[in-house]
């Protein structure tokens, strides 16, 4: 409770500061926002660190400042977004599933898809439908493209989960898969329940496991065609607006294509 307490009054100096800047900057002799969000498309004084539940009403701040102070969007939601611009996918008006969608990232993609944009989670309250991703009442071939993000680390039964992802998808069709990965080999012990040992053990309260870069060979099992990539690799963004934007996190990606029949 203390730690959220001083978060909250932390968040509100950086908020403060970053207007009093914004206002008088030019009087202060002080250079205007340097930093950028693409997601949300807003200028940036700071951006904030996260407070991460590690058990037991207990909390840790990390230092760090990755989250955007307007949107919360941290990097995998930039790179996503650009990723989406990039590569011209909303072009083709696809059927989208999102999974635990992202407030800045939502918005947007809904005002180019409307109907077709899809949003679900089974916790979240904000979502069009509440579905269990090991078993989803979506029929067979629903959606052409799938974002799932820091879903599937949190879910015991990944396998069924994988293969829900892989039988809503359209022949041809592309999911996104992102999940922290730390080594070459999966780690995962189902029998560590209490939320501090999993922090422990997992790096977050409700993680279940730490994946490894051998997720490649659980995803081809279900019948993907997966192809593992980094943002960065992958996005012409210049050296100087990745600072700007806070894009420096390399995060492995899994883009995983449904074959066609």
């Amino acid at each position: 409770m203390l730690n959220k307490i001083k978060y909250t009054l932390y968040i509100y100096r950086r908020f403060q500061m970053a207007w009093l800047l914004h206002a008088f900057g030019n009087l202060l002799g002080v250079p205007r926002l340097r930093f950028y969000c693409p997601v949300c498309e807003k200028k940036v004084y700071r951006w904030l660190p996260s407070l991460r539940n590690i058990g037991h009403g207990q909390t840790l701040l990390e230092p760090e400042g990755r989250r955007c102070p307007h949107c919360h969007s941290f990097e995998r939601t930039r790179h996503f977004k650009l990723y989406l611009e990039e590569n011209k996918i909303l072009d083709s008006s696809p059927r989208f599933l999102h999974f635990a969608p992202e407030k800045g990232l939502k918005s947007k993609i809904r005002s180019i898809l409307g109907d077709k944009y899809v949003t679900t989670d089974l916790f979240m309250r904000d979502v069009d439908k509440k579905e269990d991703i090991t078993l989803m009442n979506f029929e067979n071939n629903s959606f052409n493209f799938i974002y799932c993000s820091n879903v599937l680390e949190h879910i015991e039964d990944d396998a069924s989960a994988m293969a829900e992802l892989f039988r809503v998808l359209t022949p041809g069709g592309t999911a996104i898969v992102q999940v922290p990965i730390k080594g070459t080999k999966t780690y995962e012990d189902l029998s560590i329940t209490d939320p501090s040992e999993r922090y422990k053990h997992f790096g977050q309260n409700d993680h279940v496991r730490y994946y490894g870069e051998d997720i490649h060979d659980r995803l081809s099992k279900i019948g993907f065609e997966v192809v593992p990539f980094y943002m960065l690799d992958v996005l012409s963004v210049k050296t100087e607006k990745i600072e700007r934007m806070n894009l420096g996190k390399r995060e492995l990606i899994h883009k995983c294509i449904k074959p066609k029949e």
